[in-house]
């Protein structure tokens, strides 16, 4: 059985001196390494590579919607409100949304949204907010949020708000206080 391991090993390193073809689809683009630290474009279509000095990776490129989890902030007022948002979005530099300086896309559009309503919510009141949630504050959510994302090759058609509450919250466990305040 080590023999044919052995074999097998040997079959596999022949293999990787033979050049390879993969198909980048049209809503897709990639980026290949070569040797390591040579970042080239993989635009759709043919393309040919060494598997012995090139890594690529393949990426969708195509509008694509991102929904974010809920959170419990607070606003200006110090009104406490839910809020859910979503991020509609296209990768618009592949190289430099995987190539260079990032690695993970949507974790990065992740972190970067959600801060920017973080800095939009608490730093408006709750009546301006109500007043201007699908104008005005969208229009902030998606300009901040574009700004920000260009530098990583990510284009922003919209940032928006899904939910929207006003809430409390109460913290019943480990708070002797809360427990003592709510007759318990």
């Amino acid at each position: 059985m080590d023999a044919f391991a052995w074999i097998g090993q040997i079959v596999e390193a022949l293999g990787r001196l033979i050049p390879r073809l993969v198909i980048v689809r049209a809503t897709h683009q990639g980026v290949k390494w070569v040797c390591g630290s040579r970042v080239k474009a993989m635009l759709p279509g043919l393309h040919v590579y060494w598997p012995i000095t090139t890594e690529f990776e393949v990426l969708v490129c195509a509008r694509q919607t991102l929904n974010l989890s809920t959170q419990v902030l607070m606003t200006q007022d110090r009104q406490q409100v839910v809020v859910g948002m979503l991020v509609v979005y296209r990768v618009k530099d592949v190289v430099e949304a995987i190539g260079k300086r990032n690695w993970d896309v949507e974790t990065t559009i992740k972190d970067i949204t959600q801060a920017a309503i973080v800095e939009v919510i608490t730093t408006t009141s709750l009546s301006d907010l109500l007043a201007g949630l699908s104008t005005t504050i969208e229009k902030r959510l998606t300009g901040s949020c574009r700004k920000q994302l260009r530098q990583f090759g990510v284009y922003i058609h919209r940032a928006a708000m899904t939910d929207f509450s006003q809430c409390k919250t109460f913290k019943l466990l480990g708070d002797e206080q809360a427990t003592k305040h709510l007759g318990h």
